[in-house]
């Protein structure tokens, strides 16, 4: 566990810096924006496009990492869900916000860089199987969910899906996955300026999405929130790590490598993508703002736990 904590607490300091920098006002909120923006449509998909064009594809089906990490996703949004619309009795727009904040993971600025930071290009295949379909997994769901719950407006269901399609054809971050696997199926080799331009990018990619995860959550807050926040940042870090451990483990047997992939990804707290969704709907806003907060802070304990569980 020490040693857990030893290679966690580093990758959070660089969180902490950022939230303080931003706090004192040395990153202004266009700052702190643009940083934001430099690592989600240029740092991050060099990364991936770089890990891409190396990698090697799997002589293992990829079946029992998708049926561990998404079994558990389909249990944490449930139980998300119930908790708050059963225990809570909120509205059925808020559960519904809840069960999809249970469930999705804060990928680009903490699942990525950290499970980088931690285990390298060990983790870069089991890493690019679930990012490949977790994003459109989550935002279909997500939105056929929220538009049942408002069921206000059905006529427009269709155009959001395929609004949301668009979106994801067009996702800085798909777009670095599959250039990078279509220039390695070329089996051409970079040339070196490119190459080092690459090497240049994907080195900060880390170091920049943990500074803007702490430049992002300065403008969240915990107070208000509420136990329907508490109860979703409970099930984000504890069911979803857990339940996908059981499931690697117990029921699909996968390498050991990609169990800790597939854990440390599910022990990412609540994604900020969620709070889109909250405001896009406006329903719960306060309540997944304070989980964003809430899971990012305890997500220290989270993570390191999952280290020392899939550890050898």
């Amino acid at each position: 566990m020490v040693q857990a904590l030893d290679t966690i607490v580093p990758v959070f300091g660089l969180i902490v810096i950022g939230f303080l920098l931003s706090k004192a006002g040395v990153f202004g909120k266009m700052a702190a924006e643009g940083l934001s923006t430099v690592v989600f449509t240029l740092c991050m998909p060099a990364l991936l496009f770089k890990t891409m064009i190396g990698i090697t594809l799997p002589q293992v089906s990829p079946w029992g990492l998708w049926g561990s990490y998404f079994g558990a996703v389909a249990i944490a949004w449930i139980m998300g869900w119930a908790a708050v619309a059963l225990l809570f009795r909120r509205d059925a727009r808020t559960a519904a916000v809840a069960g999809v904040g249970a469930a999705y993971a804060n990928t680009m600025l903490m699942g990525l860089p950290i499970i980088f930071a931690v285990m390298g290009n060990a983790g870069a295949l089991p890493l690019f199987l679930i990012i490949a379909v977790h994003l459109p997994i989550m935002s279909l769901f997500a939105t056929i969910q929220l538009e049942w719950a408002q069921r206000s407006q059905p006529g427009v269901r269709l155009a959001l899906l395929g609004s949301i399609a668009k979106g994801v054809a067009s996702n800085p971050i798909t777009i670095g996955l599959g250039a990078g696997l279509l220039w390695r199926f070329t089996g051409l080799a970079l040339p070196s300026a490119p190459a080092k331009v690459l090497d240049m990018l994907s080195e900060a990619s880390v170091p920049c999405a943990l500074l803007a995860m702490g430049t992002a959550l300065s403008h969240y807050s915990i107070r208000g929130s509420g136990g329907p926040a508490v109860a979703i940042t409970l099930i984000k870090l504890v069911v979803h790590p857990l339940a996908v451990w059981l499931l690697a483990r117990y029921v699909f047997h996968i390498p050991s490598d990609w169990m800790r992939v597939a854990v440390l990804f599910a022990a990412a707290p609540t994604g900020i993508n969620t709070f889109i969704f909250a405001v896009r709907y406006q329903a719960a806003i306060g309540m997944i703002s304070g989980a964003i907060a809430l899971g990012t802070i305890l997500s220290v304990l989270s993570f390191s736990l999952a280290l020392w569980a899939t550890g050898p």
